[in-house]
């Protein structure tokens, strides 16, 4: 990071300056989604008291809606980033199209990404909490990758990821930190304040994306790199 966590703060609050009525739409709209399939999930799984089954509820459904949820995530990991993406350079969008873009824009890359990037972080953490969270920092410009170019697939994203936040994740830890106050806050509004701390807090760590990405972005090469090599680097 070039500039003091304070500027990335500052920077993204002019830049959602005006902008807020739509990004609360997108926030409001998906949450809503979300929250469907997760009650739907829950409302059909066991039920215990006691430590005692009292109801078995319904595995299948349980099994359906949760791979749908996924699936609905995967879609909405690249919409949101995409989002940023245009806030962050002052670019206009349309709420619904900008939800429709994580699932139509390769969407199976997508869906391949999001579940590697939460493989790989999960078997990190099985080590250790701590080796988790670092792999979680490392792997978090995958998704902004494969949104500014588009040819790269998901695995490929994730290494690429790994390359370019070496260095700044310490640095994108302590702005992530430096939130932590208004996330506590937002428990007293029953997490209203959410709907402007996530848009302020998403916004400047994009910003830092950005930064990063240009300061280190190579050209893509047109040679798909082998299997193997790219499982090695990335697990390493």
């Amino acid at each position: 990071m070039k500039e003091l966590r304070s500027f990335y703060r500052e920077e993204a609050q002019r830049k959602l300056t005006g902008r807020y009525g739509e990004v609360i739409l997108y926030l409001i709209l998906t949450g809503i989604a979300t929250g469907i399939l997760t009650s739907l999930t829950a409302s059909f799984r066991p039920e215990y008291q006691g430590g005692v089954m009292v109801d078995q509820g319904i595995p299948g459904l349980v099994t359906l809606f949760s791979a749908l949820g996924f699936l609905l995530s995967a879609g909405l990991a690249y919409s949101v980033q995409s989002l940023f993406i245009d806030i962050s350079n002052n670019e206009e969008f349309n709420v619904w199209e900008k939800i429709k873009s994580g699932f139509v824009n390769d969407y199976g890359r997508n869906i391949v990404l999001v579940f590697m990037q939460g493989l790989f972080t999960f078997l990190w953490a099985l080590l250790l909490i701590i080796p988790g969270i670092i792999k979680a920092y490392a792997y978090s410009m995958s998704m902004y990758i494969a949104i500014k170019e588009p040819r790269v697939q998901g695995i490929e994203a994730i290494t690429r990821s790994k390359t370019m936040m070496d260095g700044h994740k310490m640095d994108l830890f302590l702005l992530d930190l430096s939130y932590i106050g208004w996330y506590l806050l937002s428990l007293l509004t029953f997490g209203i304040l959410l709907l402007w701390v996530v848009p302020r807090h998403q916004t400047a760590r994009t910003l830092v994306f950005n930064e990063i990405y240009y300061d280190g972005v190579e050209p893509v090469k047109e040679e798909k790199p082998e299997e193997d090599d790219i499982f090695g680097d990335t697990l390493i």
